[in-house]
């Protein structure tokens, strides 16, 4: 079992009879945003936790929670957050250096654990010694950035004399974080990618070479090297964290199994949030004895935080390129009526691969726009 390290956990005052109700939040990536659908469920049935844990996405979103902002404002701020917001390319351990993860981090939430408004348990992965490590006190900021680098995308994060990764190598659900902050009522919301799922690369034979390109720049389609390396790290995470669960359960695991999003699909947040509201009342429904008992155990609603201003405001030039869902660009991903390929694969006559169609001219504007205000 991977070592916690962590400050003394808290102690509730023996005065104290009620129920203290926790949540966990699992990495996903985007996937993650199901965790939001989750949050405005228990809003709605007036279920106010007391402490949060999260690994990777789910520690973003549960340190926000934490700090006063609600479900419909994580909504929100991940609607107006840009992947150009977090994406600063290396040249060294990873493709991302997270120097931009960690100032957006800074801007939405306080500089230490003592200054969120509910208890916090994030975890990491320390990929020297192979061991998972629990934060609940001190730097914010740091940590959570930590706990989303995700191995190969992001340059892990040094700090206390470790080498930090995602939380989500070692355990994607750690509802045993949970147990340094001793809640009494558990609940999991797990978006771990599914065990079983098909293994396909849906741009492939449908759009023109240069669309491909697009899509794979701005992370809406994988390469087959990429698919393979992601499927099997899927598989792994899955397995282990289901072995996880079996020594840590929780009260209620709510599982969103969505086999048609993956980890990158940022642009489909309203889709991926309301398929998580759906999954949390279907679970609460079937539970209502549960439901009542946390009803009966929350305490008032904490104060809403309102969202500070965004950070930067598009330029005019940016604003007319950005008319999509400000999330994530969306590349096209059918061809165009007026394409005189018809959007088919590279192939035909030489001259119809050495002149440009009207289609291909806009995917190169489209990925040069997105490179230039990256």
């Amino acid at each position: 079992m991977p070592r916690l390290s962590s400050s003394p956990p808290k102690t509730r005052p023996a005065t104290d009879r009620r129920p203290k109700i926790g949540l966990v939040l699992s990495g996903g990536g985007a996937r993650g945003f199901a965790h939001i659908g989750v949050l405005r469920v228990l809003e709605r049935h007036g279920v106010e936790v007391d402490a949060l844990a999260g690994t990777s996405m789910g520690a973003i979103l549960a340190a926000l929670y934490a700090h006063g902002y609600r479900a419909d404002d994580l909504h929100e701020l991940a609607a107006s957050v840009s992947w150009r917001d977090v994406i600063d390319l290396s040249l060294s351990g990873g493709v991302v250096k997270g120097e931009k993860l960690h100032q957006l981090l800074a801007t939405y939430l306080p500089a230490r654990f003592e200054d969120l408004g509910k208890t916090l348990a994030v975890t990491c992965t320390d990929i020297e010694a192979g061991e998972q490590l629990v934060f609940t006190s001190g730097d914010l900021i740091t940590p959570v950035r930590a706990s989303a680098c995700l191995p190969g995308a992001f340059e892990p994060v040094e700090y206390q004399g470790r080498t930090l990764a995602d939380g989500g190598i070692l355990n994607n659900l750690p509802v045993d974080a949970l147990a340094l902050v001793h809640t009494d009522l558990t609940l999991a919301s797990d978006v771990s990618p599914p065990r079983r799922a098909v293994y396909e690369d849906a741009h492939d034979g449908r759009v023109s070479w240069w669309q491909r390109v697009v899509a794979t720049v701005t992370l809406e389609r994988r390469t087959p090297l990429a698919a393979a390396t992601f499927r099997a790290a899927d598989i792994m995470m899955r397995l282990l964290t289901d072995a996880q669960y079996i020594h840590h359960p929780a009260d209620l695991r709510i599982q969103h199994e969505m086999p048609g999003y993956r980890l990158e699909s940022f642009w489909a947040l309203d889709e991926i949030v309301a398929l998580g509201e759906a999954e949390a009342e279907a679970a609460l429904g079937a539970h209502p004895a549960l439901l009542e008992r946390l009803q009966a155990a929350s305490s008032a609603p904490m104060r809403r935080r309102p969202l500070p201003p965004p950070a930067r405001t598009a330029s005019a030039g940016e604003a007319q390129d950005q008319t999509g869902p400000q999330h994530a660009p969306h590349a096209p991903s059918e061809p165009k009526r007026d394409d005189p390929t018809g959007g088919a694969p590279e192939g035909g006559d030489g001259a119809s691969r050495s002149q440009p169609t009207e289609s291909t001219s806009e995917s190169i504007r489209t990925l040069w726009s997105h490179l230039r205000r990256g």
